[in-house]
């Protein structure tokens, strides 16, 4: 699979099995913040570190927020997610770097 599912490809699964995805989506979002915050911080940018730790409680309430039976919003919320984790990847190198 793709690092950025589509709606098509999710249709296919079964209400439990989306629901599971769609959960783990948020928690690999989560992981990329908190990597991205404690770079942030290994770096002394504390702003920046702050920043990254109130997106990972924003999306962790957005996901709580995202009813079990709504399949609708757990495939956009998702692919929302899912597509932040990517743009995040090269922002983690940098901080790194």
């Amino acid at each position: 699979m793709a690092e950025i599912g589509t709606p098509q490809e999710y249709a296919t699964y079964s209400d439990t099995v989306l629901y599971d995805v769609f959960y783990e989506s948020g928690t690999m979002l989560g992981g990329r913040l908190i990597a991205c915050a404690r770079a942030a911080e290994a770096r002394g940018d504390y702003e920046a570190e702050a920043g990254f730790r109130e997106e990972m409680f924003t999306a962790d309430r957005l996901r709580a927020s995202v009813g079990a039976t709504d399949r609708d919003e757990q495939v956009r919320v998702m692919i929302q997610f899912q597509t932040r984790r990517v743009e995040l990847k090269p922002v983690l190198v940098r901080l790194k770097g």
